[in-house]
């Protein structure tokens, strides 16, 4: 098998096998790997160097996701396999993690943090959204066990947002319906209005 290289735009190099386009490298890569125009190559070694460039296109690819976000594993490979690297989406990403840039702890631990304070989610919610992410179960259940889901937090959120719909039965079970949806479960709402018709009282024998 004779291998043949052209330049192409930019710092791309196009390889060709026997006359035949095969691979796009960029240039820095291309020359580490001190190949010379119409040298010969057996099949193995031309394997080698195709899982290598796959591998090396989902990495930086990878790479260009995560530099925007964290992901998690599944995440992360599935929007691999999307942009066309299946071949090396798998590989890349055990290079990432032994290198600490892909961990679903972490990722969950950010996620999770990022749900309850920015969107107001409890627990169950949290909990369906890291699943969807592809986290295993184990993970999620550990990270959540750190996570505490007080009722203050969820007081506020009532009387920011839902107090005024609570005036009467039909408003009131919108409101319920409501954070049922975030995630809360029916003792930690039926506990929080507890606390927010104690403090209403509160007050009004303060006055």
């Amino acid at each position: 098998m004779k291998l043949t290289y052209k330049k192409g735009k930019g710092d791309k190099i196009h390889i060709s096998i026997d006359g035949e386009y095969a691979l796009t490298v960029d240039e820095m890569y291309f020359a580490s790997l001190y190949l010379k125009d119409g040298q010969e190559i057996s099949e193995q070694e031309y394997a080698g160097l195709e899982e290598t460039v796959n591998i090396r296109r989902a990495y930086n690819c990878a790479v260009s996701l995560l530099s925007r976000r964290d992901h998690s594993e599944k995440e992360l490979i599935r929007k691999l396999k999307e942009k066309g690297h299946s071949k090396g989406a798998e590989a890349a990403i055990e290079k990432l993690k032994s290198g600490g840039y892909v961990d679903d702890e972490r990722f969950s631990r950010i996620y999770a943090s990022e749900l309850i304070r920015l969107k107001g989610y409890g627990r169950r919610r949290v909990e369906q959204e890291l699943y969807l992410k592809g986290v295993d179960r184990e993970i999620v259940s550990g990270v959540l066990d750190e996570i505490s889901f007080d009722t203050d937090r969820l007081s506020d959120i009532i009387k920011r947002k839902y107090l005024a719909k609570m005036t009467d039965d039909k408003g009131r079970q919108k409101a319920f319906n409501a954070l049922l949806r975030l995630g809360y479960s029916y003792g930690e709402i039926r506990d929080a209005l507890e606390n927010l018709q104690e403090e209403f009282t509160c007050e009004v024998y303060d006055e």
